[in-house]
């Protein structure tokens, strides 16, 4: 266990920046809710809930990123990571949704 937090605070790539992300801005939402509850029938607790059933996928992609850390470079997965999410948001981007 100690070694997984050192690689997760000493040696961050892409992945584990955009999964921190996403796990605070659910936990800003969650706590903004409770304090500012939405009116019954409101489209806010689906998203809500939509957002906590999708984080098992940025969860999944951060517990293979951890293992993939332990074995490669911390800054080579960077740039490998980097470059696959761009080309696939390029590709969404000029192909699959052009202007």
């Amino acid at each position: 266990m100690k070694v997984f937090f050192y690689h997760l605070i000493r040696k961050p790539t892409f992945i584990s920046v955009l999964t921190a992300l996403f796990f605070l801005y659910v936990a800003f939402l969650t706590v903004y809710k409770l304090f500012d509850p939405p009116k019954i029938g409101s489209p806010y607790n689906m998203i809500l809930e939509m957002l906590f059933i999708v984080s098992f996928v940025p969860l999944g992609l951060f517990i293979i990123d951890r293992l993939l850390v332990i074995k490669i470079n911390h800054i080579k997965l960077t740039i490998i990571e980097t470059m696959i999410f761009g080309s696939i948001f390029l590709y969404h981007i000029l192909v699959d949704n052009p202007f």
